[in-house]
């Protein structure tokens, strides 16, 4: 997009910044529960709730104050991961941008600009492991309002020729399975599953959202 630009942060950006990552992050939750109605496990426990105290009881509002509760296990785990993801970033990276990525080495961030307004933002971090350099990809999100115009694909892009430039062998990011438009988005960019593990904070009884790290190999 030509009338959209990708610059480095500014200290007037903060409200925006922390605007689009907090919905960012609250659109994961509906997925998440979603994710844990799929399940055939949570299916199952949600047939016991409405059947057992209808045939130990009769009553049909126990039996819909039991399903009830059963939706609101379901929905606690994911609802709590999202939003423990999103207070921690408040009160840490993104409570001070500037001195958090801009003030260290190897740190950055930038944001889309569209029109005079901020609507993306992306960060790169250092991800040294014992063999190679690397920038891990943090921090992803577009304005929903904003979206299917190119400019995830632009802060990507932001990212992975700052990786060339600094000479690291691959950008490293970390998703999961309940955020299918971001993982589809990083795949049509060139980004490939290198691990999987289950998430620690999902249990068997609510589902299984799967933490993927993608790779993108700079050369």
């Amino acid at each position: 997009m030509s009338s959209c630009k990708v610059r480095l942060y500014q200290e007037s950006d903060l409200l925006a910044v922390r605007e689009i990552f907090t919905a960012g992050c609250c659109e994961h939750i509906l997925p998440s529960f979603y994710n844990a109605l799929r399940q055939p496990h949570n299916w199952l426990l949600l047939v016991v709730g409405l059947l057992l105290p209808m045939v130990t009881t009769g009553s049909i509002a126990l039996s819909i104050l039991c399903v009830i509760g059963v939706l609101i296990i379901l929905w606690y785990p994911g609802n709590q991961f999202f939003h423990y993801h999103l207070n921690h970033a408040l009160v840490g990276d993104l409570k001070d941008v500037r001195k958090y990525y801009l003030q260290r080495e190897d740190y950055c961030f930038w944001v889309a600009e569209l029109d005079g307004e901020v609507v993306g933002i992306v960060a790169a971090i250092p991800f040294i492991t014992q063999h190679e350099k690397n920038v891990e990809l943090k921090r992803m999100a577009v304005s929903r309002h904003h979206r299917g115009k190119g400019i995830a694909k632009k802060l990507c892009r932001t990212v992975i020729d700052y990786a060339q430039k600094k000479g690291c062998n691959a950008v490293i990011l970390s998703t999961t399975t309940v955020e299918v438009g971001g993982w589809r988005l990083y795949e049509a960019v060139g980004f490939r599953p290198s691990h999987t593990k289950e998430q620690k904070h999902i249990t068997p009884k609510t589902g299984r959202d799967i933490l993927v790290r993608l790779r993108y190999d700079t050369h």
